[in-house]
């Protein structure tokens, strides 16, 4: 291949994004002004830039401990993609209590508590204060949407363990003790995996 697009595991696609092999190596979407976050990203394969990754993991630390730290310090130089190609399921305004996610966005990129690891029902994230920046009922609606066009034999990688299942229930206890606002502790769990817990 010429180009690829890497996506990260945690991250849906919901537009074509063709459009985007036009762009040279490396483009991906700001984290901020001066880095990139590398869950969707283009490079062009290629054995000099491998042979430098490899040389380089040796001798250059990641500031976060993961590929994308490494590689921001690796590719200082890089080309911006607009935020929709792969939209950061943060909210970070005081003012925006729905935390919804527009039609115009091509991917959305699952930060904080995973779909899947929470109830079908609603965003977990809701449950603990320090997580409400991620959460968006509108995105977790969006992800369980994909869910269920998925052939079954692949729904159950997404299975609710026992012990997600006890981390939930823990947090939506200490919300409704909490009685915060946004009340998602009081919605009625109806998600079915509950049933077959692995």
């Amino acid at each position: 291949y010429d180009k690829i697009i890497f996506i990260d595991a945690d991250l849906i696609v919901l537009k074509n994004i063709d459009e985007f092999f036009v762009y040279p190596q490396l483009s991906a979407v700001g984290n901020d002004k001066f880095l990139f976050n590398s869950g969707v990203m283009l490079v062009e394969p290629s054995k000099c830039t491998f042979k430098t990754l490899m040389e380089k993991r040796f001798t250059v630390a990641s500031y976060n401990g993961g590929d994308q730290g490494f590689l921001n310090e690796v590719f200082t130089w890089w080309h911006r993609w607009p935020s929709r190609l792969n939209h950061l399921k943060i909210f970070k305004r005081v003012d925006d209590d729905d935390h919804e996610v527009g039609e115009d966005v091509h991917t959305i990129h699952y930060l904080g508590l995973k779909p899947w690891m929470c109830y079908e029902d609603y965003d977990c994230n809701w449950d603990t204060l320090n997580h409400h920046v991620f959460a968006s009922d509108s995105a977790h609606r969006r992800w369980w949407q994909v869910y269920e066009a998925m052939p079954k034999r692949l729904r159950q990688y997404c299975a609710l363990t026992k012990t997600m299942d006890a981390r939930i229930r823990k947090w939506r206890g200490k919300a409704k003790e909490a009685g915060l606002p946004d009340k998602h502790w009081k919605i009625k769990v109806k998600d079915p995996r509950r049933h077959c817990l692995l």
